[in-house]
């Protein structure tokens, strides 16, 4: 993962001197503010995007963004039980050792360069890179756990991993399904840290009063400490994934 976050920003730095070459040129620019949302997907998950931006010339731009979005373990996997939920209907599906949700939300600095010159007509290739803060969101996973009393009436309790529930909470027979995710937002856990991003920029019409644009790149959350999202699995600080952002603003 390392090492893909390296090439990416390696390759960044080359195009940086590449794209700085074009920066002399003295052309009337008839726009220097965007302002965009956007959002897509990612290899763990998803992401929500929204900027602002100065054009400061011909090959470059530079501003503010802000994300949230979702992280998700590569080994996640939904499971049921066999046999019908005590509530009616298919048992809904869960995660299996799942222990925590991992969101983000992530606040930091963002330039554009266009490698040939934005084009006021046609499309414009470029790059774009980024970084910042990022703050990791801990939240448990909530399941809805069967318990039954001594007439063996069946009665469902939504509750996080403990090691009090271990057994119940690792058995598919003892879950109905997961319990929403209006659960365990009050007992969030909260992870700082810093993210870099990197990525490929395919802009329609670069000084169009309609910002329209789609991104590919990599990014990388690293976090100060280790984020126990499974409870098989080894907890890592580490998060590296592809993403693809599609972004839509207005310039003026």
């Amino acid at each position: 993962m390392f090492r893909i976050v390296l090439i990416a920003f390696l390759g960044v730095s080359v195009f940086t001197l590449s794209a700085q070459k074009h920066t002399d040129r003295d052309e009337t620019i008839p726009v220097k503010n965007e302002l965009f949302v956007g959002g897509g997907i990612n290899t763990a998950g998803f992401q929500v995007k929204v900027g602002w931006g100065m054009i400061v010339n011909q090959a470059r731009s530079i501003g503010i963004i802000t994300e949230f979005g979702e992280i998700t373990n590569a080994r996640e996997r939904q499971q049921t039980y066999d046999g019908l939920s005590i509530v009616g209907g298919a048992p809904k599906a869960f995660i299996y050792g799942k222990r925590n949700n991992l969101f983000f939300t992530r606040l930091g600095y963002q330039e554009k360069f266009y490698l040939s010159g934005k084009n006021r007509r046609a499309v414009s290739l470029g790059f774009t890179y980024s970084g910042g803060f990022s703050l990791g969101m801990i939240r448990p996973y909530y399941l809805d756990l069967i318990y039954r009393d001594n007439g063996g009436i069946p009665t469902i309790v939504a509750e996080k991993f403990s090691e009090t529930n271990m057994l119940k909470f690792l058995n598919p027979q003892e879950v109905d399904g997961p319990s929403g995710p209006a659960y365990g937002w009050d007992e969030l856990d909260l992870a700082p840290g810093f993210f870099l991003k990197a990525g490929l920029l395919i802009d329609w019409g670069a000084y169009d009063a309609v910002l329209k644009d789609i991104e590919v790149g990599v990014a990388a959350d690293f976090f100060f400490k280790k984020i126990p999202m499974m409870i098989f699995e080894e907890n890592t600080p580490v998060f590296v994934n592809l993403y693809i952002n599609i972004n839509l603003g207005h310039r003026w």
